[in-house]
């Protein structure tokens, strides 16, 4: 294994724009976890008419995004202004690495997506059937271990309820049809990572809700902050 740099590229511009659509403010950071705001420029959309893409790009310009890093430096990832993100730290096993740390991002009071660094891996994978709606690489991520890459995806375990997940994980696990389930743990120098958006299970009533939902901003925002993990 090996790091990669995330470089300031056009690509990484344009996830800091779709982080920007934002709501109301919620409570900052806490002091333990440092954080620098970022201000964006244009960037591409999601939405799935050209009215709602050029509105949502309005807003985007308007409104500044954040930067977290975890303690140790290494990973980093984006998220709207008018989030907030809260840290605890994680339990550790003997042997394995230290200075395990989560983070909890959170919009208008509600948790909506959970990153780890410095996890130590471990976990089963059963057979499954596997719908993947979006995929794309993560350029911070690239060189690592699988080719972490983000997915958004349904999972069918015969006679129980779909379940739907948005994640980082390696690339080889995002292809649709009967697969293990893999972990949803992306193998680091200083760990394992956990990049998870949190969905309610199920979380959606048919693949029709599901894919609607890749037209609004919420997803737009979400994504952005999965594709703009990186480690240094």
């Amino acid at each position: 294994m090996h790091s990669a740099v995330f470089g300031k590229t056009a690509a990484g511009v344009a996830l800091a724009i779709a982080l920007g659509a934002t709501a109301a403010a919620c409570a900052p950071s806490p002091a333990a976890a440092p954080t620098s705001d970022r201000t964006a420029g244009p960037a591409l959309t999601l939405t799935s008419s050209r009215t709602e893409a050029a509105k949502a790009d309005q807003e985007r310009k308007a409104k500044p995004v954040k930067t977290f890093t975890f303690p140790d430096g290494h990973i980093s990832f984006q998220y709207p202004a008018g989030w907030s993100v809260a840290t605890a730290v994680c339990p550790t096993v003997p042997g394995g690495p230290t200075g395990c740390v989560e983070a909890t991002v959170r919009s208008k009071g509600k948790s909506v997506a959970f990153l780890v660094s410095g996890f130590y891996g471990d976990g089963g994978s059963g057979p499954v059937n596997r719908t993947v709606f979006d995929s794309a690489a993560v350029p911070g991520l690239a060189g690592f271990e699988g080719s972490p890459a983000f997915g958004f995806f349904k999972d069918s375990y015969g006679d129980v309820n779909d379940h739907y997940f948005m994640d980082i994980r390696r690339a080889d696990e995002l292809v649709s049809g009967s697969t293990g389930s893999g972990s949803g743990q992306v193998t680091l120098p200083n760990g394992v990572g956990i990049f998870r958006v949190y969905i309610d299970s199920p979380g959606f009533a048919s693949d029709a809700e599901a894919k609607a939902w890749m037209g609004t901003v919420e997803y737009a925002q979400l994504k952005a902050l999965l594709l703009s993990v990186s480690y240094k």
